[in-house]
């Protein structure tokens, strides 16, 4: 009888003490479901930009990781390569060899925040210089609806458009270890109970 009551109370208390855990796990893991989104970028979206641009600068709300990454794109869907990418804390920045010429802009942002989880935007500016004439032939020979300068003091709803890639993986890893561990104590139970 004493047997019994033993293992009546251990595994009352496995269950307890895994109920426990599951709940911890899972009220520590809800700050991982946050994501890093973004704030702010410098040109801003829609901007129309009328000094020399060396720079582009993003900000986002969160701490990024090293896998964080952004390209430039003009009108034609050209990439324009980046002289350094430099990522301190939530700022990202974009060095460029040489300063833009006249013409629409899209920036495609990729970043994983602190909770591991990719998030990718993008968004578009103008550059609109007085005397870069090049830039204003391009412009005259090749009219495209993507070139069409849009001033605006808002951004647009798309001018920030924020896609999610994947589900958070910390999560599944908390859920997988909590399972692990529930059936390790399951089978703890088992054994002494066949004793």
């Amino acid at each position: 009888m004493f047997t019994i009551q033993r293992s009546s109370l251990f595994a009352k208390l496995v269950m307890v003490l895994s109920i426990l855990f599951v709940s911890l796990t899972l009220s520590f893991s809800n700050p991982a479901l946050a994501h890093t989104g973004f704030d702010k970028s410098n040109p801003p979206a829609n901007a129309v930009v009328t000094d020399e641009l060396k720079e582009l600068t993003l900000t986002f709300e969160g701490k990024l990781e090293s896998l964080s990454t952004f390209k430039l794109f003009d009108s034609k869907k050209q990439e324009i390569k980046l002289d350094k990418l430099l990522l301190k804390e939530k700022v990202m920045t974009g060095i460029l060899s040489q300063p833009l010429s006249n013409g629409t802009y899209e920036v495609q942002w990729t970043i994983v925040g602190e909770d591991g989880h990719p998030i990718q935007g993008k968004y578009s500016f103008s550059v609109q210089r007085e005397g870069d004439k090049q830039a204003q032939t391009e412009l005259k020979t090749s009219p495209s609806p993507s070139a069409t300068v849009v001033p605006t003091s808002t951004p647009s709803p798309s001018a920030t458009e924020v896609e999610e890639v994947s589900t958070s993986s910390n999560y599944l890893i908390y859920v997988g270890i909590s399972a692990l561990v529930i059936i390790a104590l399951v089978i703890l139970l088992l054994a002494r109970r066949k004793k």
